[in-house]
C-alpha cells in the first residue's frame, strides 16, 4: 500500500522485483480505499505500507482479516499503528533503523560544524566582509555533547561522536544503566545539569501528547553554556518555540540549528527567519533521495526472513511502541 513514486524511491526496481519474487503479489494498491474494495483484500496476509498510509484502524482491519504482519517502509509508525493493530497481534516491522542512519550523520555533520563554529563564522565573514579571528574555537576534539533522550539515532549518534574522542553524555528516564554503558555514555539523571554541561545539546525526544510537548522550554535554555549550539531534528514541539526565540534573543552567543520547527515551515512572521543565530534546514535529516532505498532494502530483507520462517529483526514493541519518535 504505497504510491508509484514511493516504491521507486524507498525500493527501486530490482528491490521491488526481489519483493514481488518473494510473495504471491495479491493486491498491488496505491491507496488505503482501493486496497479496502480490492477483490482480493481477505487474501493478504502481509502489508507493505511507507508514508501517506492511512491508519490501520479496527474497521479498516475488518476489511483484511488474513493480516498477520504489517511492514512500514519508513520510520515512525505511530501514525498508521492503532490499539486494534496491537489487540489483533498484528506484527510490526519498521524500517526506522535504516531511517536513522541519515539523521545520525547529519547531527554528527552539524555537532562537527558547530566546534568549527561555522555556523556563526560563516554569517560573521558576510556581514564583516573579513576572517573572525580564530581564538575561542574550541576544535572538535575531546568536547562534551549532549543527547536528550537515548533512542536510536541518539545511540548510532553517540557511535560516531566517538571518533572525536567527546564526553557523551545522555539523559533518558525510561532506560536502565546499562544501555548508557553499553554505549561508552554517561547517564545524566537531570536535564539541567545536562544543558549546563553541554557545548553541543541535540534532542532526540519523541513527541508524546501531554508528556514531552514543550520539554525543552526557556529555563533549561538559558542554563546552556556560553557559545552553546541546540539541534533539533526530533520534533518542534519538544522545545517550547516561543521560549527559543526569547533565549536566542538575550543569547546572541548561543546558535540553534533546527531540522524540525512546530509549524512546518514556520509562520511567515516567525522571528526564525530574522535571528542571526538560527540555521533552519526543513526536515532534511531523515532521509532523502537514495538514501531512501535503505529502507526498502531493509523491508525486503525482513520478508526474506518471514518467508523462511524466522522471526523479523526489526519488529517494533507494542509495549514501548509509545516511547519511539
Amino acid at each position: 500500500m504505497l504510491s508509484r513514486t514511493l516504491r521507486d524511491e524507498v525500493f527501486g526496481p530490482a528491490a521491488w522485483a526481489e519483493l514481488t519474487d518473494l510473495v504471491d503479489l495479491v493486491a498491488d494498491c496505491s491507496h488505503g480505499a482501493d486496497l479496502a474494495v480490492h477483490p482480493r483484500r481477505g487474501d493478504v496476509e502481509v502489508l507493505v505500507t511507507s508514508w501517506g498510509a492511512p491508519p490501520l484502524t479496527a474497521k479498516f482491519l475488518t476489511e483484511l482479516p488474513g493480516l498477520r504482519t504489517m511492514l512500514h517502509a519508513a520510520g515512525s509508525v505511530r501514525r498508521i499503528v492503532t490499539d486494534a493493530v496491537w489487540e489483533r497481534g498484528i506484527t510490526v516491522v519498521s524500517a526506522a533503523d535504516a531511517n536513522n542512519e541519515p539523521v545520525a550523520e547529519y547531527v554528527y555533520a552539524q555537532t562537527v560544524l558547530a566546534l568549527k563554529d561555522v555556523h556563526r563564522r560563516s554569517r560573521r565573514i558576510v556581514a564583516d566582509r573579513a576572517l573572525p579571528p580564530l581564538e575561542g574555537v574550541p576544535g572538535i576534539r575531546e568536547q562534551t555533547v549532549g543527547l536528550v533522550s537515548f533512542g536510536s539515532v541518539a545511540r548510532k549518534t553517540a557511535q560516531r561522536l566517538h571518533r572525536l574522542d567527546a564526553r557523551i553524555l545522555a539523559w533518558d528516564p525510561y532506560l536502565d544503566d546499562d544501555t548508557f554503558r553499553a554505549q561508552g555514555v554517561t547517564r545524566v539523571a537531570e536535564l539541567s545539569e545536562l544543558a549546563a554541561r553541554s557545548r553541543v545539546l541535540s534532542v532526540h525526544t519523541p513527541l508524546i501528547a501531554g508528556r514531552t510537548e514543550n520539554l525543552v522550554g526557556g529555563d533549561l535554555l538559558r542554563l546552556l553554556p556560553p557559545w552553546a549550539t541546540l539541534i533539533n531534528t526530533a520534533r518542534g514541539a519538544v522545545i517550547d518555540e516561543a521560549a527559543l526565540l526569547r533565549v536566542l534573543a538575550e543569547r546572541p552567543d548561543l546558535f540553534a540549528v533546527l531540522d524540525v520547527t512546530r509549524d512546518e515551515p514556520p509562520d511567515s512572521d516567525s522571528a526564525l527567519y530574522a535571528l542571526p543565530n538560527v540555521l533552519l534546514t526543513g526536515h532534511v535529516a531523515g532521509t532523502v533521495g537514495t538514501e531512501r532505498r535503505a529502507m526498502g532494502r531493509l523491508v525486503v530483507d525482513e520478508l526474506r526472513r518471514l518467508a523462511a520462517g524466522l522471526a523479523p529483526l526489526h519488529a517494533v514493541p507494542a509495549a514501548s511502541a509509545h516511547l519511539r519518535a
